[in-house]
């Protein structure tokens, strides 16, 4: 056990400790930065913007009211009163543009002339004015301004979003829904990022030593079970590290700038605890789940290779395989229920990336979830009892052929073996 956690150390350290691994922590937290930044800084120019210079050219006292009186970051120039000045002034850039408006007491029209520094608060302006248009014609009717608001007012409509679980109907919180939707979106590219990066890391760990031909010499002194689960746990760990590097840096940006206007504006409809919840519930188990089962096969075809040259192509079958489960998930959110949908989210190499979609939609039940889970969870135990097999048996074996060629050669050695080990048992 002492040679184990050796070789898990050694693997944890030279990896922890490279350009690479720094590299591969730092330029997500930059890209997040980055976006962060420029988000707030966006935001605070739409907030800090000046007010746009216009003209308004009306003889009715009420329709010049609404454009003074409401907030569409706009300043009226008052000074302009005819359209040949207006037009001026929109020459010499002076004003951004005018608008014209007319009333004859039952209805309005208005034309707006500007430079594209209207186009933010046109559908507002249009807003105002049929409003204001409506207020003329219910006064020849004869209705009070609160009758004529009664006619704009909404319809109550009670929406209820239920699910189906075991013959009764549950009511579901659309908050939770949006939490769960995005915990899959948020599982399913963090598993496919984590498989892209850890996948060629555990691979290049697995057939290093067998490519500079020192494997003798380290199975002299521990067992190939030892090495093997030494360099999945080694890095495993590195994977943990970086983990819990985002989940402190996270945390601490949190804490910092939580109570500024930009943050509160992006959470603050979001419950912060629930999120927690259900990323700390099933989303984190298929992420786990499906992350270690994907380095495994990782370590399974970095052992066939025989050289690091060929690393990169022992491990391009896992990120295809990969990439299909993230697009059948996303297929997945759209039609759940579809046939495709529900046999892939039981499909072990699969299940990571679909499942939660499935789950977000309300249209599995408890037991199917659990039912994926132990699927995936025994899937990943067999190929790791599957890989060591086949590492115990090819990871002395130099040969030029193919990963096909590579697998069949160690199958004959394993059947080699057992007839062995046979034979011994009976003498």
């Amino acid at each position: 056990m002492n040679k184990f956690w050796i070789i898990t150390k050694e693997v944890f350290k030279k990896n922890i400790k490279s350009f690479g691994f720094l590299a591969m922590v730092l330029i997500p937290l930059v890209i997040v930065g980055f976006l962060a930044g420029l988000g707030y800084y966006f935001s605070q120019e739409a907030a800090n913007a000046e007010a746009v210079p216009v003209a308004i050219l009306t003889e009715d006292e009420s329709l010049q009211t609404i454009f003074t009186e409401n907030d569409w970051n706009i300043d009226v120039n008052e000074e302009i009163t005819t359209e040949e000045e207006a037009e001026t002034a929109l020459i010499d850039e002076d004003i951004e543009g005018y608008i014209v408006a007319e009333s004859d007491g039952s209805s309005v029209e208005a034309s707006i002339v500007h430079t594209n520094g209207l186009s933010q608060v046109i559908p507002q302006i249009s807003e105002a004015l049929t409003t204001h248009q409506a207020m003329l014609r219910a006064a020849e009717l004869g209705l009070s301004s609160e009758e004529v608001m009664s006619l704009y007012a909404p319809v109550a409509l009670d929406e209820q979003v239920v699910s189906i679980s075991e013959g009764s109907l549950l009511e579901e919180d659309q908050m939770d829904r949006m939490i769960q939707v995005w915990s899959a979106y948020a599982v399913s590219i963090a598993i496919m990022a984590f498989i892209v990066t850890y996948s060629g890391i555990i691979a290049e760990e697995v057939a290093n030593e067998k490519g500079t031909r020192i494997m003798e010499i380290i199975l002299s002194s521990a067992s190939a079970t030892q090495h093997f689960f030494g360099k999945l746990v080694g890095v495993s760990m590195v994977m943990l590290t970086q983990i819990a590097i985002y989940i402190a840096a996270g945390t601490g940006a949190y804490f910092y700038f939580r109570n500024t206007d930009f943050v509160q504006g992006l959470i603050g409809g979001f419950d912060l605890v629930a999120m927690l919840q259900e990323l700390l519930g099933y989303t984190l188990v298929f992420f786990i789940g499906g992350v270690l089962m994907y380095v495994i096969l990782a370590a399974f075809f970095g052992s066939l290779a025989t050289k690091m040259e060929d690393v990169n192509k022992a491990v391009t079958p896992i990120v295809f395989i990969a990439l299909a489960g993230f697009y059948i998930g996303l297929f997945a959110f759209n039609s759940p229920e579809n046939a495709v949908s529900v046999f892939f989210s039981y499909f072990p190499l699969f299940t990571p990336f679909v499942m939660p979609f499935r789950i977000a939609s309300g249209t599995v039940a408890t037991s199917g979830i659990w039912l994926s889970i132990i699927g995936t969870a025994a899937f990943t135990v067999l190929i790791a009892v599957v890989s060591l097999a086949f590492y115990r048996s090819n990871v002395l074996v130099y040969s030029d052929t193919n990963i096909l060629g590579t697998i069949k050669r160690s199958w004959n050695i394993m059947q080699s073996n057992k007839k062995a080990k046979a034979m011994q048992s009976k003498n």
